[in-house]
C-alpha cells in the first residue's frame, strides 16, 4: 500500500523504493510482483528513465494478465520502435489487439504507434489509413484523437512535398 500511496501523491522515487523492497521478498504472489513492477514502470515513465521503465515493463509482461498486460505489450512495442525495430513493434501491437482487443485505449494508442512503425517503414497509405480510422472510430479517447491528428498531418505534410494529389486539410 505505500508503494502505491507514494504513485498517487507523485512521489515517484520513494514509491520505487516502496516496490523494490516489495520485489525483495521471493514468497509474494505474482501479482503484487506485477502491481511493484508496474509502480517501478509507471514511475520511471514520469521521470523520464526510460530504461528502467523498459526493464520494469519486460518483467511485467512475463506475469501480467487483463489491462495490466495490454499495457506492458503497448510498452514493449514503444520500446521496440524507439530503438527503429518498427517491423517487431508492429508484432506486439498485432499480439495487443489479437489477445487484448477489450482494452481499447492500449489498442488505440498501439494503432498509433503502428501508423508511426509504418511510416517508418515507407508505407504512407498504411500509415494514413489507419490513423484515419483511429481518428474516426475512438472519439472517446481525445489525447488518442489528438496524436491520431497530428501524426496525420505529418505525413501529410510530408507526402505533399513528393505528390501533388496529397491534399492538407487546415484546421479553422
Amino acid at each position: 500500500n505505500a508503494m502505491k500511496a507514494s504513485y498517487e501523491l507523485e512521489k515517484y522515487h520513494e514509491a520505487v523504493i516502496f516496490a523494490d523492497k516489495v520485489l525483495q521478498n521471493e514468497k509474494i504472489e505474482n501479482s503484487v510482483k506485477s502491481d511493484a513492477q508496474f509502480i517501478i514502470a509507471r514511475s520511471a515513465m514520469k521521470t523520464y528513465d526510460e530504461n528502467k521503465a523498459k526493464d520494469a515493463y519486460a518483467e511485467v509482461l512475463k506475469i501480467a494478465t487483463g489491462k495490466l498486460a495490454a499495457e506492458a505489450l503497448y510498452y514493449d512495442a514503444y520500446f521496440k520502435n524507439k530503438s527503429k525495430q518498427f517491423k517487431a513493434s508492429n508484432e506486439s501491437i498485432q499480439l495487443l489487439a489479437k489477445e487484448y482487443a477489450g482494452y481499447k485505449y492500449f489498442g488505440a494508442k498501439g494503432l498509433v504507434l503502428m501508423a508511426k512503425n509504418f511510416y517508418k517503414l515507407n508505407d504512407a497509405f498504411q500509415a494514413t489509413y489507419i490513423l484515419e480510422s483511429v481518428i474516426k472510430n475512438f472519439e472517446d479517447y481525445p489525447d488518442i484523437i489528438d496524436e491520431a491528428i497530428s501524426e496525420l498531418s505529418i505525413v501529410k505534410s510530408e507526402q505533399a512535398k513528393t505528390n501533388d494529389s496529397i491534399e492538407i486539410e487546415e484546421k479553422n
